[in-house]
């Protein structure tokens, strides 16, 4: 998931429908405008949407708001209007902890996305980890790479966390890199999202340096993400460079492109997939697995003046050969998930990509 600071200009415009018998607020209305702004102004499928009637309908829900907390049912109401499964309202950290479940409850089912029907056995991925794997012919390190979620919605006190967890990634893969492996097995399973950058900045000298992929906008505006040295971040059409995360150590610079085989499924999603796709067009790679989540687009944010934070899908993302994935990516290689989660030597997805790294490995002598 895509996580930038987005400026708007605040949109003047003429409320119309059952508004005069309002009882809402001002400060709640001003609010909810400025929500509905930022989607009219952003939302990938603003073209085909009828704002008028949208913001009538939200308006007409949150009559009675009489604080910016009321107003969240009727934003996750225009969420649901805006023909995607991507966009998401995180409440503020400060929300009373007795009242929390009982709104979440009440947003979960306004937005009513069903569960995924089979979930991916390898879910949660939520630890870094990794060894090495000493087959037959060669020596291959292997490596998960889980998601990265902060805690807070206001996402600068992330910082830290995010931080760590970038360096620890890249500690990993510089301890692994000590022991000259043949090749790499990046393991995205059960990897759900959070934030991307923190993911790319440590795993970004096994991707190569350069653009990894680009967000393709409504308006066809196309913003590249990249590593780079250690940091990974955008860069806008006019080549204004903004970096989203940095390890502290120098980086790992391999003198030849590694071979890497990356393993993804069901539960790869979002910010998943976007590591996932930094893989894709790459030479010297190739993926195994099922088809990821189908959240393969990208998420902008806005924080809300009470501390909320607007997650709001604006972009298609794209692959460095400039591939679109408007609904996640199949595996070069497909292989149905199983039932439980496998010991590693009864792993089917990983028993392939170990036969495919010994080949390359047997090839390159």
């Amino acid at each position: 998931m895509r996580i930038q600071a987005i400026l708007i200009a605040f949109l003047t415009c003429t409320l119309v429908g059952a508004q005069g018998n309002t009882q809402m607020s001002p400060a709640a209305r001003a609010y909810l405008e400025e929500a509905l702004n930022y989607m009219q102004q952003s939302a990938l499928n603003k073209k085909s949407i009828n704002w008028s009637a949208l913001r009538e309908q939200t308006l007409a829900r949150a009559k009675d708001a009489k604080t910016t907390w009321d107003t969240y049912p009727a934003i996750a109401y225009a969420l649901t209007q805006l023909g995607e499964k991507h966009s998401w309202l995180a409440l503020p950290d400060n929300f009373p902890p007795d009242r929390r479940p009982a709104i979440e409850a009440e947003i979960k089912k306004i937005l009513a996305r069903p569960d995924p029907e089979k979930l991916s056995p390898f879910m949660p991925s939520k630890e870094i980890k990794g060894h090495i794997i000493r087959g037959a012919q060669a020596t291959f390190a292997y490596v998960v790479v889980p998601m990265c979620v902060g805690q807070y919605a206001e996402w600068e006190k992330n910082g830290p966390e995010f931080q760590q967890f970038a360096d620890k990634l890249h500690a990993l893969i510089m301890e692994l890199q000590s022991q000259k492996p043949a090749g790499w097995i990046i393991d995205l399973r059960g990897n759900g999202g959070g934030n991307m950058w923190p993911m790319l900045a440590g795993v970004g000298s096994l991707l190569g340096e350069g653009d990894l992929g680009t967000y393709v906008s409504p308006d066809g505006d196309h913003t590249a993400w990249f590593y780079k040295g250690g940091k990974a971040g955008e860069r806008s059409a006019e080549g204004h460079e903004d970096i989203a995360a940095e390890i502290k150590q120098p980086p790992l610079a391999p003198a030849v492109l590694p071979w890497v085989a990356v393993l993804f499924d069901r539960g790869t999603g979002s910010s998943g997939e976007a590591v996932a796709i930094s893989f894709a067009g790459r030479t010297r790679e190739r993926s195994f697995g099922e088809h990821t989540a189908g959240f393969s687009t990208s998420n902008g944010m806005r924080q809300l003046r009470d501390g909320a934070a607007l997650f709001l899908c604006e972009a298609i993302e794209a692959d460095r050969t400039g591939k679109l994935y408007p609904d996640g990516l199949d595996p070069d290689e497909k292989i149905p998930a199983p039932e439980t989660r496998p010991a590693e030597d009864q792993d089917a997805a990983l028993l392939a990509a170990e036969e495919w790294l010994s080949k390359q490995a047997v090839g390159t002598h």
